[in-house]
């Protein structure tokens, strides 16, 4: 697989090694739900089949599921509760998740709905890349918020998935070694999946420096050290590379855009189509 570089960096290896299914978890405020969404559209850009399904249902602010007409306008299925329920605040998880972990299609007459890609869409991959579907699973945070996920991962097999625990080194909850550990095993326990991947996602919005982001890689360090994990990749916005030299880190970089916005933020642009209020 080609590497764009305009998504990510130092990257083949990682991208060829990925498996069917991606989930993501990690804390509150870890910043995984944005993780999960700019994935999910870089493998688009590879011109993957690609869906998303927003499995949190403990924070109803800021899940994929917010940004769902940007991802089907990219071509993504994105897998979300029916008409009103969409927006409700209840725990609804019903076959259409457990169809796409088993590589099945969804259905009409189901609560759910998967939103289906656009006839506009131009993207192109390989024969095989167009008929094998990836599918991204974005968990609530914490362990709370992952134990959703013990109740369809009973038919999955660790081969069938890569689990990516979103590590973000200035919130409270994860700014040690030990809480981190603390937090990734609980959420491995709770989810009932073997957590072994980290995303160093080491932030500060706004205020990122260099140093913020290579203090996190220095923490996803010590946390693969003690855990046994590996540092998958590190999230580098979009606005740091001219600060943050992506070609010189020791990991895979993906270029992360702004995209879980509050109403008054400004928004990134994704290809020709810019995000203004989640219009």
């Amino acid at each position: 697989m080609t590497e764009d570089r305009t998504s990510w960096f130092n990257a083949d290896t990682f991208l060829k090694e990925l498996r069917r299914i991606s989930i993501f978890c990690g804390g509150f405020g870890s910043g995984k739900t944005e993780v999960a969404v700019n994935f999910t559209l870089r493998m688009r850009e590879f011109g993957r089949k690609v869906s998303i399904a927003d499995l949190d249902i403990v924070n109803l602010y800021f899940r994929s599921r917010e940004v769902r007409e940007q991802l089907r306008v990219r071509g993504v299925e994105v897998i979300v509760p029916a008409g009103a329920l969409v927006d409700a605040d209840l725990p609804i998880i019903v076959p259409e998740v457990k169809g796409a972990i088993e590589g099945r299609s969804s259905n009409d007459e189901t609560r759910m709905t998967i939103e289906a890609r656009s006839p506009k869409d131009d993207g192109r991959g390989t024969k095989e890349e167009e008929t094998t579907s990836v599918v991204v699973l974005d968990l609530g945070g914490d362990p709370a918020g992952a134990r959703v996920m013990a109740s369809i991962a009973e038919g999955m097999r660790p081969e069938d998935y890569s689990s990516f625990f979103v590590l973000n080194s200035r919130r409270p909850f994860t700014a040690t070694v030990d809480a981190a550990e603390r937090m990734m095993t609980g959420i491995s326990a709770a989810a009932g999946i073997n957590v072994d991947r980290i995303v160093v996602n080491s932030h500060l919005v706004e205020e990122t420096t260099p140093s913020v982001i290579e203090e996190g890689i220095e923490l996803g360090e010590a946390l693969a050290k003690k855990t046994g994990a590996r540092i998958a990749f590190v999230a580098v916005q979009r606005a740091m590379l001219g600060r943050f030299d992506a070609t010189k880190c020791g990991y895979p970089v993906m270029v992360l855009d702004r995209l879980m916005l509050k109403p008054w933020e400004p928004s990134n642009w994704i290809g020709k189509h810019r995000i203004v209020n989640g219009e």
